[in-house]
């Protein structure tokens, strides 16, 4: 547990010195003006689709950017022949990400309920579950990403197939332009139909909500499992 907290209290320090912190508060700022400058996205489908956006980028872009510093700076070199436990550093990574990830989504939705142009009922334990879910989910597929890379367009195109995989069916279904049942497989599909109850919770089923925490709960726990396997596989056997 104290390793844990250490590494935790770094990740912040890392978050800190490489701007993340404030890249990510001024990405949520800028959603907000264009939610505000263009009246036809202040809409609770835009909404919701703009609260995934973060978590998204902050989940397999900044993990991404993080952990090649590191490579880059051989603080994983450094990390494969100390003490430290794996779990550790990917639950640090998870935390410290996911936390930010919940603030800025907090931001967001206080800068919309204060000064949206349209009444929003913001339901609050869903936006946290939503958020840390999700933010979960796709920091552990960006760790599964850069894991296997060794530069930043590397990661870069790797990212671009991820995001257009898992971000277009969802979005189609979302928008009503293209439904079809064979989207709930994916694990961001779970992601948006929990994220639409934040604005309209009385919209959803029960079935619907217990999908969306049920499923993103079981790719967490198999993309862990595989976040694991890539960190012993590409970085502890290879000495960083």
């Amino acid at each position: 547990m104290s390793n844990l907290k250490n590494m935790l209290k770094w990740e912040f320090v890392l978050l800190s010195r490489y701007k993340i912190i404030h890249i990510s508060i001024l990405s949520v700022i800028l959603y907000f003006i264009t939610t505000q400058a263009v009246p036809d996205m202040d809409k609770t489908i835009f909404h919701t689709m703009l609260l995934f956006f973060d978590p998204a980028i902050i989940g397999i872009m900044f993990i991404g950017a993080l952990v090649l510093f590191e490579k880059s700076e051989n603080v994983l070199q450094a990390l494969v022949i100390t003490p430290m436990k794996v779990n550790d550093y990917i639950l640090s990574k998870i935390t410290s990400l996911t936390i930010l990830s919940v603030i800025s989504a907090a931001i967001f939705v206080t800068l919309l309920k204060i000064f949206s142009s349209i009444d929003l009922n913001i339901n609050i334990p869903y936006l946290a579950i939503s958020i840390t879910l999700t933010s979960v989910m796709l920091i552990l597929l960006g760790f599964i990403l850069v894991s296997r890379v060794n530069s930043i367009n590397e990661y870069l195109l790797a990212m671009l197939v991820a995001f257009l995989g898992l971000l277009f069916p969802p979005m189609l279904h979302l928008s009503g332009l293209y439904e079809n049942v064979i989207f709930y497989l994916w694990p961001t599909q779970a992601s948006f139909t929990l994220l639409t109850s934040v604005f309209n919770a009385a919209s959803l089923e029960l079935w619907e909500i217990a999908y969306g925490i049920v499923y993103q709960v079981l790719w967490i726990g198999l993309l862990y499992f595989l976040a694991k396997k890539a960190f012993y596989k590409h970085i502890v056997s290879k000495g960083g």
